[in-house]
């Protein structure tokens, strides 16, 4: 097996960070500790060494690796979602005077994409971890050079991580449809987990608890998270019978949009039978008929963040351990939900 820079760091104990800035010449790091890290890399035979090549001084590029890893989410319908992204990056990057370059990988082995930056003249590394696993994330110990990630969470990762807030979030949507009046309350998640999707539905079963409603299972509609194939498989689960509950979380909007158009194509009226929250505030929110309340991601102060905490590493100035910043967002009301109390006044 390789040996990998967290291999290094568990020796000295110290972090992975301390170990990347001193392999990649950074500063933050004494003169005899980086001797002492690269004779231990040289010692176990680590393979970054041999063809390390020190980088320049003024070197200010940030790379940011969009990792379409199957598609699922990371895909056209997404595409204003990750721009947010990407414009917070790159506000931030050139407020602190780096340059930031995008490179979008489909479908790429991530071993490859990996060895695509080992020798690039970057000063760290912004991942859009939308749909890669933890297994994925670990292999990124086999790069040098500071890095974070984004829309993605591993609270067992030694990588700092800049995600939403779900818990806070999903409570603001149980809470909205039990204000309004709603007992009957259900989710579409996805059959394609990804951290995100997967804590959502976690999470909604916890605020489901906090506010005594009854957990029901026939209230789950697992459909896949692409729109097509969303709209097809809620159209088969009514199909068979399955009955929606008055209120429906969908645990992202395209989501939302596939199961409005199965529940309009069997009669049921949005929101007078069932009321619809999404997650992700796309764009098209305010065209759908009616208009679909949903969440507002912090996508841009994410971006922002995760270039300010990178700058950080970058300079030496974070102490060893890794960080997890949680962002929250807001739930924006449209015309998606019925207020049942009002109904029986």
């Amino acid at each position: 097996m390789p040996i990998r820079i967290i291999d290094i760091a568990k020796t000295l104990n110290i972090s992975p960070a301390t170990v990347s800035l001193a392999l990649n010449n950074r500063q933050g790091v004494s003169t005899e500790l980086r001797e002492k890290i690269i004779s231990l890399a040289n010692e176990l035979g680590y393979k970054g060494i041999s063809g390390y090549k020190k980088k320049q001084p003024d070197d200010s590029t940030i790379r940011v690796l969009e990792i379409a890893k199957t598609g699922h989410i990371i895909n056209p319908n997404h595409n204003a979602f990750i721009a947010d992204y990407l414009k917070g990056l790159e506000t931030q990057a050139k407020d602190l005077g780096y340059k930031v370059e995008v490179a979008f990988f489909d479908r790429v082995p991530i071993a490859d994409i990996i060895s695509s930056v080992k020798d690039a003249a970057v000063s760290g590394v912004v991942v859009l971890g939308t749909e890669i696993d933890p297994d994925d994330m670990e292999q990124f110990n086999n790069l040098s050079i500071p890095l974070v990630f984004i829309d993605t969470f591993n609270p067992f990762s030694a990588f700092d991580c800049i995600n939403m807030s779900h818990t806070d979030e999903v409570y603001k949507i149980v809470k909205y449809f039990y204000d309004q009046g709603h007992r009957e309350i259900g989710i579409a998640k996805s059959t394609y987990e990804t951290h995100n999707l997967k804590a959502r539905e976690i999470d909604f079963r916890d605020a489901l608890r906090y506010f005594s409603i009854p957990i029901k299972e026939e209230y789950f509609f697992a459909v896949d998270s692409t729109f097509e194939q969303s709209f097809k498989d809620m159209s088969r689960l009514l199909a068979t019978g399955q009955k929606p509950p008055t209120a429906l979380f969908c645990v992202n909007d395209i989501i939302a949009y596939g199961c409005i158009k199965a529940l309009k194509n069997m009669n049921y009226r949005i929101p007078e039978d069932v009321s619809i929250i999404g997650f992700d505030d796309l764009p098209s929110d305010t065209i759908t008929e009616p208009p679909l309340t949903s969440i507002k991601v912090s996508t841009q102060q994410i971006g922002r963040r995760a270039i300010q905490h990178l700058a950080e590493r970058i300079s030496g100035n974070l102490n060893s351990m890794s960080e997890k910043v949680l962002v929250g967002g807001s739930l924006i009301l449209r015309g998606s939900v019925r207020n049942l109390k009002s109904d029986a006044e």
